[in-house]
């Protein structure tokens, strides 16, 4: 895609795999990356993330294009499933009943908390 659109600027969301973070211009929250591609000059964003913030970075930058990685959406990063699952109320609720009990192994629930970790980091550093 570097290659299709050579200044174009690359960026993701944390909860992408290594491979592409080391790839990236920018790496930072939906948030941070909004933000991003509002202050950056560029005028193309290859973007890794949710695709529905797309709309949003086109509303706010109308004269940028913004191009999501991979073309075909077959990427984890660019549309995950299980997110779009969650919702405000189901949260509340989890929250107030502290329901349902998580049980896994503590090895999977620490490399969990590693991508969380990352984005609350770079969240901080950004002064988001």
């Amino acid at each position: 895609m570097k290659q299709q659109h050579p200044n174009a600027k690359f960026i993701a969301h944390p909860e992408c795999e290594e491979p592409v973070l080391k790839l990236a211009d920018f790496v930072g929250s939906t948030t941070g990356l909004l933000k991003y591609t509002i202050e950056n000059e560029a005028t193309e964003f290859i973007v890794a993330t949710e695709t529905g913030i797309l709309h949003q970075m086109e509303k706010s930058s109308p004269n940028k294009k913004f191009i999501p990685a991979p073309p075909d959406n077959g990427c984890a990063c660019n549309d995950c499933p299980h997110m779009k699952r969650n919702t405000l109320e189901k949260i509340y609720l989890c929250m107030k009943y502290e329901m349902p009990d998580i049980i896994m192994d503590e090895a999977l629930r620490l490399a969990a908390k590693k991508p969380i970790d990352r984005m609350l980091e770079i969240s901080k550093q950004a002064g988001l």
